[in-house]
């Protein structure tokens, strides 16, 4: 037992310190960070089993905090949702590419890229918002072929 229990909470933030410091180290390797992760809604019984989850497409974001693409399947339509704070609607490119949707947008002052991996979706149905900074990128799903 330590004598002084002030101490002992010394002692955790040290370990913390030095157990975050070796993750930062193991899991970056010098490369860009990345923040947050995908989340894809699906209705219910649909989706790929957990064990599938690890052999799908990684989610990919830029350096310093860019903003995190979140798909939602909601009946037969397909959402992509994404902050772009101080983005406008002239500065908003979009592009599909195979299964990808990639989101570049911004100026000088500020640019940010993203990409979501998209259900089976018509492409050519493809309508976007972008509302208070909110992008909302919608499609019509199509049948999984997979599923079937």
């Amino acid at each position: 037992m330590h004598g002084d229990p002030m101490d002992m909470f010394g002692e955790m933030d040290e370990l913390f310190a030095r157990l975050f410091s070796r993750m930062e180290r193991k899991f970056t390797n010098g490369s860009h960070r990345e923040y947050g992760y995908p989340i894809i809604f699906q209705d219910e019984n649909e989706g790929p089993e957990p064990d599938e989850m690890v052999d799908a497409a990684p989610f990919s974001s830029c350096i310093s905090g860019e903003p995190v693409a979140e798909v939602h399947r909601i009946g037969n339509e397909v959402k992509v949702i994404a902050g772009l704070p101080g983005i406008t609607e002239e500065e908003l490119r979009l592009l599909v590419k195979g299964n990808t949707l990639i989101i570049d947008a911004g100026d000088a002052d500020h640019h940010y890229r993203a990409s979501a991996a998209l259900p089976p979706v018509d492409t050519a149905s493809l309508q976007r918002t972008l509302k208070n900074g909110v992008l909302e990128v919608t499609f019509t799903s199509l049948p999984d072929p997979g599923r079937e």
